[in-house]
Formats: structure tokens, C-alpha cells, sequence
């Protein structure tokens, strides 16, 4: 079985005739006669190898390959420039402007073959061991967001009020996030992302954290240390760039006047901005020591009247929406039938 496909392109047809009867048994071919036919095979199939004629007119082999490199999909594809010239300067040239290989015509067929096998042959061991590497990273992230998550639970085990908070936030950005039409990988990226936004309150004195009455100055400038501190602990976590993100932004507000940076408006970033919603909205909801719970017809005031200056309001209405069609309560009663079988 013919397991590569090699683009071959040289504006004379009889060597791409010698250059298809020496491979065609081995490879899939596309040949090209110039290179913005190239270009055009290449929107419609990505070959993994490609040999290009340096000497083209109109468009040469150098302003091919520039073009080639110019589409991020097409970045990394192996080439071997072909050419009669034999000037070494040459020769240099191609292999600084990111060549694989250079072979000098007229074509030698064992040369050309043992040149196209040993560059498919290192692009495959390439290819192999990245993800070889992208799968033991992912393998030893997704145990930091399992020890995380552990790390969440004991926080919220300090704080009978808190307890349940995180998952239920998650929640509520999950649906959020689903009903802004994001992909389902996005989606989970973003409940991750909201499960773990409290992580910071690990660094928070319990004298802090827990204190039944309102907080001296000096305190809530220390509470409000946890967004910090949140986001420096997610950071060594690459394969969810944004899972700091979470941490870090979701108590900046709308209008500018958060914190840790006082952003406004996009420049927060979109999982910020959906987790202060969801955020805001489960405190009203709950119980605290210093209040009692609010009615969804009362959080729903409150919600609706920080719009545009604590919360975005686009973020704001999808949510408005989920809370009238019933879904918010589905997710908070779900999660606390969840919290009573973990008791």
C-alpha cells in the first residue's frame, strides 16, 4: 500500500515523465508543471514530501516554496529542491531557506529514491515522536488537573460555605459556553478552566478566609490575592493555554473597576468574563454565614442590573436565557444531588 504522497513540480514535462516512471510504484504522485499549479493541489490535498524545480518561469522554485511556507498547514512539509545548477552557493542557499534536501539533474533514480526515503523516513520519526512527547504531556497535565482538583476540594472543605461552589460554577460555565456555540472541546476546556478559578484560596489564611464578618481593608486586599495566585500555580499547565486565564480574571468587571488588573471590556479574556457571570451568580444563590440565600427572581435583578458594568452583557443575556428556560436549575440541583452521595 502506498503510504505517502509526494507533489512533484517542474515546468518540463518530460522530467516530470522520468520522475513519475522512478517513483510511481512506490508513492502517490502529484504532478505539477508549475508552481501556482502546485498551489492549487495543495488547497485540495497536503502531500507529506514535496520536490520542487528551483528554475521555473513565472513563478520559481524559491517563490513557490515561500508561498508554500506561507500557509500555516503547509509549514512543515519536507522539500527537496531539484536544479541543474551545481553551484554550491546555490546549494546553501536552498538548504537556509528551510530545504530539506537538494539534488542536482540530470535525476539519478537510486539517488532520488534513497534521498526521498531517508527524508520521509526522519519527517515520520519526527511526527512520531511529537506525539509521542504530546501525549506523555497531556498524560502528566491531566494528572496536575486531577491534583488540582484535589487541591480545590480541600479548599472548599475549609469552608462549609464554599463547599460545592467550584463544580457548580463550572457548571453554569459549561452551559454558558455550549450556548455561545463554542466546540465541545472548547466547551470542556472551559469547565476545567472554571472548576479550578478558586484554586488560589490555598494561599488565603483560614483567619481570612473563613472570618464570619465583614473583612478589614487589609484583609479583602489579601482575599483578593487568590485570582494571583490562582493563575501562577495553572500556569505551568501549556496544554490549556487559558486555564490561568480563569484563575486570574474572573473578578476583573466589565466597566474596568476589578481587580487583579482592571481590565474592561474585551480586553478581558472570554473565559473570564463567562466565569464572573457564573461566579456571581451561584454567591447570590447561596448561603453564606454573613446572608441568607437569594431567590432566582431576585438574582436575576441583580444580575441584570450589573450589566455593562460588572458583567458583559452579551455573556450576560445568554445566561438571562438559561435562567428563564430552566437550565441553571438543573445544573445547581444536579450538583448538589452529586454533593449529597459524596456525603
Amino acid at each position: 500500500m502506498k503510504e505517502h504522497t509526494i507533489l512533484v513540480v517542474d515546468d518540463n514535462r518530460t522530467n516530470l515523465q522520468i520522475i513519475r516512471d522512478i517513483l510511481e510504484k512506490d508513492y502517490n504522485l502529484m504532478l505539477a508543471i508549475s508552481g501556482k499549479a502546485a498551489l492549487k493541489f495543495m488547497t485540495k490535498k497536503t502531500p507529506d514530501l514535496i520536490l520542487l524545480d528551483l528554475m521555473m518561469p513565472e513563478m520559481d522554485g524559491r517563490e513557490t516554496f515561500a508561498a508554500i511556507r506561507m500557509n500555516p498547514r503547509h509549514k512543515n512539509i519536507p522539500v527537496i529542491f531539484l536544479t541543474a545548477n551545481k553551484d554550491e552557493d546555490v546549494e546553501v542557499e536552498c538548504l537556509n531557506m528551510g530545504a530539506s534536501d537538494f539534488i542536482t539533474k540530470p535525476i539519478v533514480p537510486e539517488v532520488l529514491k534513497r534521498r526521498i526515503s531517508n527524508t520521509l523516513e526522519l519527517e515520520d520519526l519526527h511526527r512520531d515522536l511529537h506525539g509521542r512527547i504530546r501525549k506523555k504531556t497531556q498524560e502528566i497535565e491531566l494528572l496536575s488537573l486531577q491534583a488540582i482538583a484535589a487541591i480545590v476540594h480541600a479548599v472548599e472543605a475549609r469552608d462549609i460555605d464554599t463547599k460545592g461552589h467550584s463544580i457548580r460554577v463550572a457548571g453554569y460555565t459549561r452551559a454558558i459556553a455550549r450556548q455561545m456555540g463554542y466546540s465541545e472541546n472548547i466547551v470542556e476546556q472551559f469547565y476545567q478552566t472554571a472548576l479550578l478559578h478558586d484554586v488560589g484560596k490555598i494561599g488565603i489564611p483560614d483567619s481570612i478566609l473563613k472570618k464570619k464578618g465583614r473583612l478589614m481593608p487589609e484583609e479583602y486586599e489579601s482575599i483578593k490575592e487568590h485570582t494571583t495566585i490562582g493563575a501562577n500555580i495553572l500556569s505551568a499547565i501549556s496544554t490549556i493555554s487559558y486555564l490561568e486565564d480563569g484563575a486570574r480574571y474572573h473578578h476583573e468587571r466589565f466597566d474596568g473597576s476589578g481587580y487583579p488588573r482592571g481590565l474592561a471590556g474585551d480586553e478581558i479574556p472570554i473565559i473570564g468574563r463567562i466565569i464572573a457571570v457564573a461566579d456571581v451568580y451561584d454567591a447570590f444563590v447561596s448561603r453564606r454565614t454573613y446572608k441568607d440565600t437569594m431567590s432566582n427572581s431576585s438574582a436575576r435583578k441583580e444580575m441584570i442590573a450589573g450589566s455593562g458594568t460588572q458583567f458583559d452583557p452579551g455573556i450576560l443575556s445568554v445566561f438571562i436565557r438559561l435562567l428563564d428556560n430552566g437550565t441553571i436549575d438543573e445544573i445547581r440541583q444536579s450538583c448538589e444531588e452529586e454533593e449529597e452521595r459524596e456525603d
